[in-house]
């Protein structure tokens, strides 16, 4: 991959990423459950900016998603690295599969599936119980209910975004 290229950007694009970035803060914000167990929608904005923007930009955008929106909202506990780690493993597990790839159901299933093992089951469980010192193996107890249910509900929402994303051109 070049690296001249991925850094080629025009003005238009960068707007768009702040849109996107945007967007993700506010979906981020829709949520409810409790520090431990969270379910909202800020999945979507990952998903965008991968599938929008690659593995390179989208893992920016999730970074600077994650810095704006603790300094905007605050964070319960403080800020803390590992979760912008998080908000960029995201876009980037998101990006490898759907960036510039044809919408297929098991590129979705694929990706959804990673994230949820990678970075909400192993990362975010990590960062809590390095931020609270809670019993990791207690974490996980609490954590994997929500997440043996919430990616499947989470293919179907990203396979009808994507489906109406992939239908609009976007000049890239």
């Amino acid at each position: 991959m070049n690296i001249r290229k991925i850094l080629q950007t025009d003005l238009q694009q960068m707007v768009f990423l702040g849109m996107v970035v945007a967007m993700k803060i506010i979906l981020g914000q829709i949520s409810f459950g409790s520090t431990i167990v969270k379910i909202g929608l800020g999945f979507v904005g990952s998903v965008l900016l991968g599938y929008l923007f690659g593995p390179f930009w989208g893992t920016i955008g999730g970074g600077i998603s994650d810095l704006i929106a603790s300094a905007i909202f605050g964070n319960q506990g403080g800020f803390f690295i590992g979760f912008t780690l998080t908000a960029m493993a995201g876009p980037l597990i998101y990006a490898l599969f759907l960036y510039n790839k044809p919408v297929k159901i098991w590129r979705i299933i694929a990706s959804t599936i990673l994230v949820t093992i990678i970075v909400n089951i192993g990362m975010n469980t990590l960062w809590l119980h390095i931020m609270y010192g809670l019993n990791f193996n207690a974490l996980l107890v609490q954590r994997l209910p929500k997440e043996m249910i919430m990616p499947w509900i989470q293919m179907i929402v990203i396979y009808f975004v994507l489906k109406a994303v992939s239908r609009v051109k976007i000049k890239k």
